[in-house]
């Protein structure tokens, strides 16, 4: 939630976000705003998918899924276009790796790509790579856990590409757990 927080809070100005539910059978917009120390819903709109647009949690039919979000942006009527989707949590994988405290995020980032291939059974180009510093080790204080998540490239060009159509920019994609 940090993340979110400081994407909703992009310098001075507090903004807005939209949320994207995209599930087997509707698209789920909500459109939040930061209010305090939490988020508040400001609208919503729910919009059926056609049959066989997202087959077993993956977009099947990304131009169906497309018009669906144009759709439903259009009933919304959103203050923003910036958006944050989520891919299903059966299709991300996930690692806690310890590294070393004293690296700095791109440091991180780096000795990530190069071992990465020791944590994800997928050919590196065709994934796309995430972490988190969760804390400090418990068995170490000097190294840090570490949370890896790769998930197939497919699945975010999907998600992003279903956004674009739809007047939409992704900002954040997470996955759901």
């Amino acid at each position: 939630m940090g993340n979110l927080r400081a994407l909703l809070k992009i310098g001075k100005k507090a903004n807005t976000l939209l949320g994207i539910d995209i599930s087997s059978t509707s698209i789920k917009i909500l459109q939040l705003s930061p209010s305090g120390n939490k988020f508040r819903v400001d609208n919503y709109v729910i919009r059926p998918l056609p049959a066989n647009a997202v087959v077993e949690k993956n977009i099947s039919d990304i131009d169906a899924v497309g018009e669906c979000i144009a759709a439903a942006i259009s009933i919304l009527k959103p203050s923003t276009r910036d958006a944050a989707v989520a891919v299903a949590g059966s299709a991300v994988i996930t690692k806690t790796i310890e590294m070393n405290a004293s690296l700095s995020d791109s440091e991180m980032e780096n000795q990530i790509v190069v071992e990465a291939d020791q944590y994800i059974p997928y050919p590196l180009d065709e994934v796309s790579i995430d972490f988190e510093r969760q804390g400090l080790s418990e068995r170490s204080p000097e190294m840090v856990e570490v949370l890896l998540a790769a998930c197939r490239r497919e699945n975010v060009d999907a998600r992003v590409t279903a956004l674009e159509l739809g007047g939409l920019v992704a900002k954040v994609v997470d996955n759901v757990r």
